[in-house]
């Protein structure tokens, strides 16, 4: 899904930041976050999971600790009592040293599938947290308060002529034709803001990962209580 000049460049941003390379090119655009998701999948012959639409067991969060599910980057999503056996998904299914370490911290045998780590980052919020929060990954119109009506481009350029109109009514003038640069220009447009909303929600994921620790560290020391806090976030919703 690379070309070379683009795998140039997102090696030597890992160089320079370090972290895994498959994480960058997200991070820098070069490759879709679900399609990443959907790839590691494939290769690692594992199950995938969209948590912003699956519907969770009730009480799931109970099987694994907050603390562990942000530690790893992982979210419970189903619980076998018989073989004791709990699924997580993950962005990082080969990070085999993490998921061991979940097994030993829950006495539990860990199974993975694959989700985004943006969704995993949302379903923490939402289930351990109480926010509302929503993907943004498909940054349509619709989901920034806007309406369009789309057409394709060969419905556009081949737009049929005016019927007649009856002669009691003034005709209206004729609608200029569809200029092709034009449309091109607005499908970058709409690519671009597509891009900064992405980068947007990575930037607000980062800060809210900064407060939910500042928060627990809150929480062991005593000064607030876990539904102190829930209390205030429903309070200002």
């Amino acid at each position: 899904m690379l070309d070379e000049s683009r795998l140039k460049a997102a090696l030597a941003e890992q160089r320079k930041w370090g972290g895994r390379l498959g994480r960058t090119v997200v991070e820098m655009g070069f490759v879709d976050e679900t399609a990443m998701c959907r790839m590691l999948a494939q290769q690692l012959r594992l199950g995938t999971i969209d948590l912003d639409a699956a519907q969770l067991p009730a009480g799931i969060v109970e099987h694994l600790r907050l603390d562990l599910a942000e530690r790893y980057g992982c979210f419970p999503t189903s619980f076998d009592s018989q073989s004791n056996t709990l699924t997580v998904a993950t962005s990082d299914p080969t990070n085999v040293e993490a998921l061991q370490e979940l097994e030993f911290a829950t006495s539990q045998k860990v199974n993975a599938v694959v989700a985004t780590a943006s969704s995993i980052d949302r379903a923490i919020r939402r289930f351990y947290f109480g926010e509302s929060v929503s993907s943004t990954k498909a940054a349509t119109p619709g989901e920034l308060g806007l309406s369009e009506t789309t057409y394709e481009l060969d419905q556009l350029l081949a737009a049929p002529a005016a019927s007649p109109r009856p002669p009691a009514k003034v005709a209206r003038p004729a609608a200029p034709p569809v200029d092709q640069h034009s449309v091109e220009g607005l499908r970058k447009e709409v690519a671009l803001l597509r891009e900064q909303v992405d980068g947007m929600e990575a930037i607000i994921s980062s800060q809210v990962r900064a407060l939910r620790s500042l928060l627990e560290i809150l929480i062991e020391a005593g000064l607030i209580t876990r539904d102190e806090y829930l209390e205030r976030v429903h309070r200002h919703e």
